[in-house]
């Protein structure tokens, strides 16, 4: 039995147990619980501005391989494809695969990268032609990610606006009703986990870069 099937049936049996009890409830609870909303596509956001420059930041969005060092409920990133070098000779991600835990599943995903370099990353996973084939193992539909940058101020100390959106659909309504409770939280989450990983590798660069500056200026 593969990891993914066993997972998303140990996910299928907490939601069961949880349908059991509710059936030991008031009539009133038990048609509530099943009172599911429709299966749409949910979109959740936020939004940080840091004192960092715009393709300092970009260099750490883009470094995929490193997701599982510091991005919640990432256990494992890989590239597994890049492109062809540009006039620059820089390669950009194109393919890579995202080993993703949230509210009691494990799944693995496959996603197509768009890179524009120092504005954007873009993670899209799910392919609507083999959309059936995939749907007895996986917990998504359809999972998209956007990380975006825009510059605050140009000047000799730099800031650029952080956006992270994150579009997903599951499979299954209840999947969404059991993960509500996380889900509403995991951009929060996420964007202050890069915050503080962009504290990490790039505060001391700048504070080098500031002193040399002063150093010059003083002459």
């Amino acid at each position: 039995m593969s990891l993914r099937l066993a997972s998303r049936r140990q996910y299928t049996a907490r939601i069961a147990n949880a349908v059991c009890a509710s059936s030991h409830r008031p009539a009133s609870q038990f048609r509530s619980f099943f009172n599911l909303p429709a299966n749409d596509t949910q979109t959740i956001s936020a939004t940080r501005t840091l004192p960092y420059s715009q393709r300092s930041l970009y260099r750490l969005i883009s470094d995929i391989d490193s997701y599982s060092t510091y991005v919640p409920y990432c256990s494992h990133s890989r590239v597994t494809k890049w492109s062809q070098p540009d006039e620059h000779g820089l390669r950009r991600p194109v393919l890579a695969d995202l080993h993703v835990g949230w509210g009691g599943f494990d799944e693995v995903f496959t996603s197509r990268l768009h890179c524009v370099p120092d504005v954007s990353v873009e993670a899209v996973s799910g392919d609507p032609a083999d959309m059936d084939a995939r749907a007895a193992l996986s917990v998504f539909k359809s999972l998209f990610t956007l990380w975006h940058l825009k510059p605050v101020s140009h000047d000799a100390s730099p800031s650029t606006e952080v956006h992270l959106v994150i579009k997903y659909q599951f499979t299954n309504p209840l999947y969404a009703a059991v993960s509500a409770a996380v889900s509403d939280k995991v951009a929060g989450l996420m964007i202050e986990a890069f915050e503080k990983r962009a504290q990490e590798k790039l505060s001391s660069s700048q504070s080098l870069v500031s002193n040399g500056r002063a150093s010059a200026a003083s002459r």
